[in-house]
């Protein structure tokens, strides 16, 4: 996850070689959640992509509820369906382009609501992905990393940690793979699961009452189109 343009959508494409008009198709890549099913060195990985924060073709209530969403349905089908209970993720990548010269009030919103979804306990599942250093000049993007190395301190103190990604699969399997297999339930999911509102979640609280009236007048076919249906075609692909 993370801010529309940091690169969300090209790091999965680099872990899958695939290109994105080869995956599913664009429109449904910025505006719902779509998973894909890759086999490298013998293990079998879901990488999920999400909406991009602060997309403009997508209000930002609608992004969170997308990712919620996926989470919380998740979190259920496998509850049911494994003897342990629940299934929790390997872990978050979120994106941040590095070209971005300062932190602005949306990347502010994006990182809390990343940190209160996630929550301290599971922080240490968390990768902070610097994107975009293959076309800028490294003195200065140091700077940029230290600024917001600072920014990001509180996550990092729970146990995130800060990567940087330049634009090679070598590099986005390292970053994947350095996550090894342990699997945590994140603070939202157990929230939902307890029966919080969304808007009344950790993560759910920091979006401002107007984003979710302004987006419940039209989720009803949005919904529909872009969360419940490819929900639906996910959880048979990877069931079977």
């Amino acid at each position: 996850m993370g801010k529309a343009g940091s690169g969300i959508s090209n790091f999965i494409d680099k872990l899958t070689g695939m290109k994105p008009e080869e995956t599913e198709e664009l429109s449904s890549r910025m505006k719902g959640v779509c998973a894909y099913e890759y086999y490298h060195s013998g293990q079998r990985f879901i990488l999920v992509d999400t909406p991009g924060l602060n997309n403009g073709e997508l209000l930002q209530g609608a992004a969170f509820r997308a990712m919620a969403t996926w989470l919380k349905d998740m979190y259920a089908t496998h509850r049911q369906n494994t003897a342990e209970g629940v299934i929790g993720l390997t872990g978050v990548i979120y994106t941040q382009s590095i070209k971005d010269d300062s932190v602005s009030p949306a990347d502010v919103r994006s990182f809390e609501l990343l940190r209160d979804l996630c929550g301290d306990e599971a922080a240490d599942r968390v990768r902070l992905v610097t994107t975009m250093w293959d076309v800028v000049n490294e003195s200065e993007a140091i700077e940029v990393e230290d600024s917001l190395r600072t920014h990001w301190q509180s996550l990092v103190n729970a146990g995130a940690c800060p990567e940087r990604f330049d634009n090679t699969p070598e590099r986005a399997w390292i970053i994947v793979e350095g996550l090894e297999n342990t699997k945590k339930t994140l603070l939202l999911q157990e929230e939902l699961n307890q029966g919080t509102r969304l808007e009344d979640t950790s993560a759910g609280r920091h979006l401002r009452p107007e984003e979710w009236a302004a987006q419940s007048g039209q989720a009803e076919g949005w919904f529909e189109r872009w969360i419940w249906k490819p929900c639906l075609n996910m959880w048979s692909r990877i069931a079977n």
